[in-house]
């Protein structure tokens, strides 16, 4: 493929001291390409666009591997827009089809570029789409999907399976997962710190942090729990001290922001009374199923 080919051709000139632009040069030829192909005005059975897909991938990836990613809403808009097949479900559009390896491809792509735009909802729909059309015996495809399939599903309070994570080699994911669901902060923190730069490589870091959130909420929601007449008023002082259980400090203002957090999130349906010191929760469902509070929520 061009892309992959200008990338070697970069990752020589570079080794030899030289700036990397083989790269932007076949991007610049493939825009060509591109142009003709989504302008093409022939009758749709034989129309250039069904070529495009094929193009607009490749390019994401060049966009992609020179971190030029504004140029791929310039895609995105021609793929959206009235003169594009619509096919990127699968269907069949007189008589013609987009090639299943290309759509994966796309919603590949587009599914990270929604992350990169904090639209998790979106992010998640594209990459279900791509993992579960994507070719069983493309194994390593489908951890390149995972590897952002389940932090944002992470994000979102949905814990992949430990048998899918082994299976596709992403074992790492395990401990995190199960720290998250059980709301233990130190865990987490020493999970993300252990696997830092491997986050940072895969472009997933800040995603995986923002599941932090997700860990206080399930930490607090135990601590509600503990206590033992169900009340709606409990003590952020007890959170305080529950905390400081876990060897984490932390001062009553602080507890209150991250409280905060979590109820303009959702997490928690009440408010904090500062005058009394209390967590004052709603007294059906104080802390609602992640699932049912949406997809696009700012976790």
């Amino acid at each position: 493929a061009a892309d992959a080919a200008a990338a070697a051709a970069d990752a020589a000139l570079v080794a030899k001291g030289e700036r990397a632009a083989r790269q932007q040069e076949a991007a610049r030829t493939m825009q060509k390409f591109f142009q003709v192909c989504v302008t093409d005005r022939a009758p749709l059975p034989v129309s250039k666009k069904w070529g495009a897909l094929v193009v607009i991938n490749a390019l994401f990836h060049v966009y992609f591997a020179i971190n030029n990613l504004r140029l791929c809403q310039n895609l995105i808009r021609a793929v959206e827009g009235p003169a594009f097949p619509k096919a990127l479900d699968g269907q069949t559009v007189e008589g013609r089809h987009f090639a299943k390896a290309e759509v994966v491809t796309y919603k590949y792509f587009t599914g990270r570029l929604a992350l990169l735009n904090s639209d998790f909802g979106a992010a998640e729909r594209q990459l279900s789409w791509a993992f579960e059309r994507c070719p069983r015996a493309a194994t390593g495809n489908k951890r390149l999907v995972l590897r952002y399939l389940v932090p944002v599903r992470l994000a979102l309070g949905v814990f992949a399976s430990e048998a899918l994570l082994r299976k596709y080699g992403l074992d790492y994911f395990v401990p995190l997962c199960r720290a998250v669901h059980r709301g233990d902060l130190n865990a987490f923190e020493e999970q993300l710190a252990t696997h830092q730069q491997r986050f940072i490589r895969h472009g997933s870091y800040l995603l995986v942090e923002r599941s932090k959130l997700i860990v206080y909420r399930n930490f607090f929601r135990r601590v509600a729990l503990l206590h033992p007449d169900k009340s709606t008023k409990l003590d952020i002082k007890r959170f305080q001290a529950c905390l400081k259980a876990t060897n984490t400090e932390m001062e009553v203002d602080e507890i209150e922001c991250i409280l905060a957090n979590l109820i303009y999130c959702g997490y928690i349906k009440g408010y904090i009374s500062h005058a009394h010191g209390k967590l004052v929760v709603s007294k059906g469902a104080p802390f609602p199923p992640l699932r049912e509070l949406g997809l696009t929520s700012a976790v």
